[in-house]
């Protein structure tokens, strides 16, 4: 039987290109700690991995885990990304609660984690092999350009895919059903239809900033600097088809991590009052001191507004001495930091004992904390409540668990909090099939089942004493 799956599996190498030699010894091993830096342990073998895929988090040394992965863009052309590896926090907080919990079904979960390096070619290729190689049943990943490329690969393999920052209009009408009745492609962030609104009716002052001691005058003219991918551009439609008169709104387009020289003569040339960043931290940096060495700045009357990609520390301290063109600056992001709320409270205090950091001052990290809760309760359902049949976790019965999470309208159910202290009652009534409501660390999240998302208030914040500030909670209008 050795040498049946010996030979099976040298089959399989020079299938999929790689070499394999009797020669050089193919070590085997128990778990990917018996292999060396760039390898993994695949079928009691260890096999060269992806570029990136160095991480495995959660139960390691567990008997039959259920299988998770995560790309995310740990690091970007401007080096480590630390608003990710906050977020990635938020993942891993979740993923540890739930296994002291004892998991599901009396299987915890292991995660593998590949770092995309914000390169969606490399985050197609990770994708693929945790989900071929590793036998992924869910998979966690960041932004919608990557997200939405990652689809391509975990759709036709019917692995879930869950995003805690994919916010592009394009996942409320992505075909991600293939064949089933429930979509494989969920997220814990709302449509950018729904940003776009709140910032052209912020900027416009149909919805008033309420900051003491401070009068907001909305701009004449309002550039928006903005990302060539799904993200960007879908961020500035939304805001320019709000705004009536479209000769007061310029559009200036720059590709991720390339020259933004020709969105800086953008704004050079028509001259904003007021420019919105819709953009990734390390392009807002170079994109804000190019801009300000042409003229494009606070001192010749250009204010300055954030999206929810640049709520990230990181940014203000790679401005320098350009910090300051910031300072009061307002933006906006789907309503993470809430203190006064009990349910983001508890995550916090939880994850600054663990991390030592405000999830606060960082996007979507309430987001990723609850999208592994909604993803390991979606499991709970798929594993049903027979402990001497249970069933198996896949992606079409996570994605049917989730629809168990938001009560049909008309209908009431049980509110549950996500988090370490109701996660084992919810998990008991999701594996007898019933349905439940939940509310997160991020806000309410009363899903369309149809659609995989949920609608969210979004903060507005403020920059002030080099840290964000939440002003308000604003609920998106309704159109």
């Amino acid at each position: 039987m050795r040498a049946l799956g010996m030979m099976t599996l040298g089959m399989a190498l020079l299938s999929s290109g790689c070499s394999f030699t009797t020669a050089g010894g193919l070590s085997e091993c128990t778990t990917s700690s018996d292999c060396g830096s760039n390898s993994v342990c695949t079928s009691g073998f260890c096999l060269p991995q992806p570029a990136g895929c160095d991480q495995v988090v959660g139960a390691t040394s567990a008997a039959n885990p259920i299988v998770l992965g995560a790309a995310l863009p740990l690091t970007n052309a401007s080096g480590n990304a630390e608003i990710e590896q906050q977020r990635f926090n938020g993942l891993k907080l979740a993923l540890d609660e739930v296994n002291q919990a004892q998991g599901v079904g009396g299987r915890q979960f292991v995660m593998y984690v590949c770092d995309t390096g914000a390169d969606v070619s490399r985050a197609v290729t990770q994708a693929a092999w945790m989900v071929n190689d590793k036998g992924a049943v869910a998979l966690f990943s960041a932004g919608s350009a990557q997200t939405l490329a990652i689809s391509e690969i975990t759709v036709p393999k019917n692995v879930l895919l869950m995003s805690h920052t994919a916010t592009s209009s394009a996942f409320t009408t992505l075909s991600d059903k293939n064949g089933g009745s429930v979509g494989l492609v969920w997220r814990t962030t709302p449509s950018d239809v729904l940003q776009g609104r709140v910032i052209a009716d912020v900027l416009q002052g149909v919805t008033p900033i309420n900051d003491p001691g401070v009068t907001f005058t909305p701009p004449t003219k309002v550039g928006v600097a903005y990302v060539n991918d799904s993200y960007g551009n879908g961020l500035y439609d939304a805001i320019q088809n709000r705004i009536p008169n479209k000769d007061n709104v310029a559009g200036a387009q720059y590709n991720r991590n390339e020259s933004v020289s020709g969105a800086v003569s953008r704004l050079v040339t028509f001259k904003p009052d007021l420019t919105v960043l819709a953009g990734f931290p390390e392009d807002n940096a170079r994109l804000l001191a190019e801009a300000v060495g042409q003229g494009v700045s606070v001192a010749n009357g250009n204010r300055w507004f954030l999206t929810d990609a640049s709520k990230d520390l990181t940014l203000l301290t790679n401005l320098g001495a350009n910090k300051a063109q910031l300072n009061g600056a307002y933006g906006t992001a789907p309503a993470s930091a809430r203190p006064s709320d009990s349910t983001y409270k508890l995550f916090a205090d939880r994850f600054i004992t663990a991390y030592r950091t405000d999830p606060g001052q960082f996007s979507f990290t309430a987001h990723a904390y609850d999208a592994m809760y909604l993803v390991t309760l979606g499991a709970a359902y798929a594993v049903g409540n027979d402990p001497n049949n249970p069933q198996p976790v896949t992606g079409p019965r996570i994605a049917e668990g989730l629809t168990k999470l938001t009560p049909p309208a008309g209908q009431s159910a049980t509110t549950y909090s996500l988090g370490s202290t109701q996660f084992t009652a919810a998990r008991e009534v999701l594996r007898s099939g019933a349905t439940i409501n939940v509310r997160g660390a991020s806000g309410e999240l009363d899903f369309n089942n149809d659609t995989g998302e949920a609608p969210s208030p979004y903060e507005l914040f403020k920059v002030e004493n080099s840290a964000f500030k939440t002003v308000q909670l604003i609920n998106p209008p309704v159109d």
